[in-house]
């Protein structure tokens, strides 16, 4: 994918934009997570009923803790298993619009496409279809209805489709899973015990 066509799309996503794109998984709409009017158009692009929320991309841990009040578990478990498939659940800070989710929930992809459009802040991640329909893993198997709505798309032809990542949550050192996937409770319980060992 050419330089200029991501330039584009970032420049669409800082102007409050919406963007389809592809990940290491699916393809994805990616918009301003912090811009509470960029996240009403995913919503309504998706046809996504507000009680359920949106996760995120970030670039870097540095980038998450902005947006974020980590722990010394939680950090730990970013730098051990992120840029992977996992999606941290952890308490937002005030610049996040409450509309995204009650929670701050990131991930760091290991696509460089994402990693581009998270640079300048965190985008959102929500798969590339309307709510409720199978995931897509070609531009052809977006709905033109959603097409419609995206103000850019990035095409890299057919992905090869992936697992969707183990969302967790921390509480009181104590591991919680909302979805499972391929890293297990048993591997993030490890790191935190690591962490309370040596702290």
């Amino acid at each position: 994918m050419e330089v200029k066509e991501i330039e584009k799309a970032r420049k669409t996503i800082e102007d409050g934009g919406i963007v389809i794109f592809p990940t290491e998984t699916a393809y994805g709409i990616a918009a301003d997570a912090t811009n509470e009017d960029a996240v009403e158009k995913v919503y309504e692009a998706k046809q996504r009923p507000r009680s359920k929320g949106l996760t995120a991309i970030v670039d870097s841990l540095e980038s998450a803790e902005k947006f974020a009040y980590l722990s010394d578990a939680e950090k730990k478990i970013v730098e051990e298993f992120m840029p992977g498939p996992v999606t941290l659940v952890a308490e937002k800070k005030d610049k996040v619009p409450d509309s995204l989710n009650e929670d701050f929930a990131f991930r760091i992809s290991s696509s460089e496409v994402a990693d581009a459009l998270s640079s300048g802040g965190p985008i959102t991640a929500t798969s590339a279809n309307i709510s409720g329909n199978e995931t897509s893993y070609s531009v052809e198997d977006i709905s033109e209805g959603l097409l419609e709505k995206a103000d850019y798309v990035l095409d890299a032809g057919r992905l090869n489709s992936g697992p969707t990542s183990t969302i967790a949550e921390v509480e009181d050192d104590q591991v919680f899973i909302h979805r499972m996937g391929p890293i297990s409770q048993e591997e993030l319980e490890a790191v935190i015990d690591d962490v309370d060992i040596y702290s």
